[in-house]
């Protein structure tokens, strides 16, 4: 999580009206983010798996050849005509709606900036 002034931390909650898939709109974001260093094993990239203790959403993983534990970026699902990223660290952000304004537009993409209690 990033902190902001005066010590709150915050996530983003996206929200993209589609038809598609929640898997489909999460397999646009993991496609965008995966980076390739010089040395061996220097390869960082995002996952979607499915979730496990429901069905109809998946988890967005970071996951770096190096190390065999993933990282949780976010997680995708359908809530109605609209599939929502969330739990988002505000430090992703840029990863995440690059690639979903690119494919699904500025007006179809909108975003929750929400303060976490920690």
């Amino acid at each position: 999580m990033c902190t902001f002034l005066f010590g709150v931390v915050m996530t983003i909650w996206f929200y993209v009206k589609t038809n598609d898939d929640p898997k489909v709109v999460g397999e646009v974001v993991c496609v965008f983010n995966y980076a390739e260093g010089i040395h061996p094993n220097d390869q960082y990239s995002w996952i979607l798996q499915e979730g496990r203790d429901e069905t109809g959403y998946w988890e967005i993983k970071g996951k770096y050849a190096g190390l065999k534990d993933l990282t949780e970026i976010g997680l995708v699902y359908r809530i109605g005509d609209t599939v929502v990223l969330s739990e988002i660290d505000n430090d992703f952000a840029p990863n995440v709606i690059a690639p979903l304004i690119t494919k699904y537009g500025f007006d179809n993409v909108k975003w929750l900036v929400v303060p976490t209690i920690s």
